[in-house]
């Protein structure tokens, strides 16, 4: 703010100007005090200007008015972390469906954008993402790849890369989840490099599934402040115990809200580091269930108390942002980002204000969005190696005919944690064959940028498919993205992954003699459509698998089994990997 702003903001709090906007009546959610009172609230340009006695500001000195009478006035959403390619919705469409849910801000991680397009995919996202009814803090992927080495990527954002984009580029908000944890515990330059640097930014965002004891304070010491992977009550109360800014999650496919949220039921523990985050979650979900609304309301349902609930979606995200002294809480001075909720129970929005501005109301936006570019090279991705075929996917082994106990991928129900499985299988003229009868597919991932034509094949149970010939492809694989397929049949298998070609990336499904499609050309994660046709375009991708399985998100599920930093067993176009050693390992058990 200048001095020219600030004397007229004080003037308008005075009383010797005219306010933009006055919401009078309505009952204030005090976040700082955790107190609910009745408040009159002028906003002057973008900011809060008074927060007074009801009926103490004269009515004539505004411009605009809004009685906001048994509605409670709360601060604006924040979201602590988000990967936005995983609603498959470029900024403008994400911010038609969130912001009427009540959120303001958001905390993207576009490591997917930095592996499928690198860096001119994260300065593509930034030039997208301004002029928006919603605050976008962008970082700079800490981990593309995430696993150097086990894995091929189209991109590398080295320490180098990083000091690059600081010192070029202010739009930068922070360092994303450094996901190579073994790689900190280890003491490894280039992984303490990036956290030295990202230490000049807001924030450095942590990653840590599953780690405590020593090596969560080992992990802790080397600078990452948060995490937003725990999945068990103990998990949660160690990292918060322990300092870490602690997101409860709930996404599409990790449901964690509910328990990790036992840690804090029903206890005196303070919850300023308590945050929320949604992760990764679908158009599906955010239309029928919403965005951070849908967790305010399952945490008041756990029985915790409203007021404590909207600190971890307001204020405490906006101190771990260093942000408080401008968003997060409605007070003079501060940026007027606001949501009017009908009640502290379902949370249901009535109208959002961003940066002084009604920008939902009467179940309308109240913005004008302009028509994002994309260019050729930001859709056009998928490529996949000369002479590809059935015998691509097959997993070769020089054993002679026989039953040989074999290495599983164990899909979990809500979870990107897998099984390690050990299971018998048959291996006949060279190959290792699946077996369907007993929920074992045959899973391929093929690298697709074009850079050397790389094929991994293995296993995995736990879809419950019931369908002879099925096979599901997607281009979206965390973290790097290559092709993933998974099938009953190579040559239905084949035939998914030509189709994902042709299709210029997304999902494509085939079971029997049905075939399914969702294209996301932009970078193989996104698509180029409405939010309202991608709803559609999901829904009728996931009918196919209405009288097939019961698995839940089996399509979200499969792009994160090349995923390896998230234990146990993962593939990626380079081979089975073991996460707990951090190194390829065999199918055969030997």
């Amino acid at each position: 703010m200048d001095i020219s702003f600030l004397k007229e903001l004080i003037s308008c709090a005075r009383g010797e100007i005219p306010s933009d906007l006055l919401i009078k009546n309505g009952t204030l959610v005090n976040v700082i005090t955790r107190e609910l009172y009745k408040a009159d609230i002028t906003i002057y340009n973008n900011r809060i200007a008074n927060v007074a006695i009801p009926g103490s500001l004269d009515p004539k000195n505004t411009k605009k008015q809004m009685d906001m009478t048994g509605k409670y006035i709360s601060p604006g959403l924040i979201e602590s972390h988000l990967h936005i390619e995983s609603t498959m919705m470029p900024p403008s469409e994400f911010a038609k469906v969130v912001v009427p849910r009540g959120t303001t801000t958001v905390l993207l991680d576009p490591h997917e954008i930095g592996n499928a397009l690198g860096v001119k995919g994260l300065l593509l996202l930034l030039s997208q993402s301004e002029g928006l009814p919603l605050r976008f803090l962008i970082e700079i992927p800490s981990c593309v790849p995430a696993a150097p080495g086990l894995e091929t990527s189209a991109h590398n954002i080295d320490s180098k890369t990083i000091k690059e984009l600081i010192e070029k580029e202010s739009r930068f908000f922070g360092l994303g989840e450094v996901m190579n944890y073994p790689g900190v515990l280890y003491k490894d330059e280039e992984v303490l490099t990036k956290i030295v640097l990202g230490s000049k930014l807001n924030v450095v965002d942590g990653h840590s599934p599953g780690v405590s004891g020593n090596n969560l304070d080992a992990y802790i010491a080397a600078g990452p402040q948060s995490d937003h992977e725990s999945t068990t009550a103990e998990e949660f109360l160690e990292k918060l115990r322990k300092g870490m800014r602690v997101m409860a999650r709930e996404g599409s496919l990790t449901k964690d809200l509910r328990n990790v949220l036992k840690a804090v039921k029903g206890t005196n523990l303070d919850l300023r580091n308590c945050l929320m985050a949604s992760d990764d979650r679908n158009i599906i979900d955010l239309l029928r269930n919403g965005h951070l609304d849908t967790q305010l309301r399952i945490a008041v349902e756990e029985g915790l108390p409203p007021l404590s609930v909207l600190q971890m979606a307001t204020i405490n995200p906006a101190t771990y942002l260093g942000l408080e002294n401008e968003i997060g809480s409605i007070a003079p001075g501060k940026i007027a980002d606001m949501v009017i909720f009908e009640d502290l129970k379902q949370f249901k929005v009535d109208s959002v204000i961003f940066g002084g501005k009604v920008v939902f109301k009467d179940k309308n936006l109240k913005w004008i969005f302009s028509e994002p570019e994309f260019p050729f090279w930001a859709i056009d991705t998928v490529k996949l190696p000369p002479n590809f075929n059935h015998e691509s996917l097959r997993a070769t082994i020089s054993l002679v005919d026989g039953t040989y106990l074999t290495r599983v991928i164990e899909v979990l129900p809500h979870s990107v944690i897998t099984g390690a499985l050990e299971e018998n299988l048959q291996v006949k003229n060279g190959w290792i064959h699946p077996a369907p009868e007993k929920d074992i597919l045959s899973l391929s991932v093929i690298e697709r940028y074009g850079i050397n034509g790389n094929i991994a094949n293995a296993f995995i149970k736990g879809f419950g498919i019931k369908s002879k010939n099925f096979a599901m492809a997607t281009t979206v694989a965390h973290d790097c993205h290559n092709l993933i397929v998974a099938g009953t049949d190579h040559n239905v298998m084949v035939n998914a992954a030509k189709e994902l070609h042709r299709i210029k990336g997304g999902y494509v499904v085939i079971a029997e003699d049905k075939t399914q499609r969702l294209p996301l050309p932009y970078g193989g994660l996104m698509t180029l459509e409405p939010y309202s046709i991608l709803h559609d375009q999901l829904i009728q991708l996931n009918s196919i698998f209405k009288d097939i399985t019961e698995f839940d998100e089996p399509l979200m599920a499969l792009s994160f089994m090349a995923l390896s930093v998230i234990p146990h067993l993962k593939l990626t176009d380079k081979g089975l990997v073991d996460v707990g050693k951090f190194t390829f390992t065999n199918l055969i058990i030997h």
